[in-house]
């Protein structure tokens, strides 16, 4: 798993609609889909379950990504305070 798969997978636990996340990103819908897929055969769990045309979170969908919406708010904090470095 790669940091870009998981900011997909955190930004489609917000929208949770693959068209809308793609066009957010600014990535093809094919790509978005096979990143997510990618992460959950890694993880060897469903992150999300398909209602539609939307998705949902699974149970542990929703675990995971209470984890990583923390982490992914330290990580750019602390970009952030390494760049006011740079800038003096």
């Amino acid at each position: 798993m790669n940091l870009l798969q998981l900011k997909h997978f955190n930004k489609l636990a917000e929208t949770e609609h693959y068209g809308k996340t793609a066009k957010m990103l600014d990535i093809s819908q094919s790509a978005l889909s096979n990143s997510i897929s990618r992460l959950e055969k890694e993880l060897n769990v469903s992150l999300f379950k398909r209602e539609g045309r939307n998705v949902r979170l699974t149970k542990c969908g929703l675990e995971f990504n209470s984890y990583l919406t923390n982490s992914l708010r330290s990580l750019d904090e602390a970009v952030e305070c390494t760049k006011k470095y740079r800038n003096g």
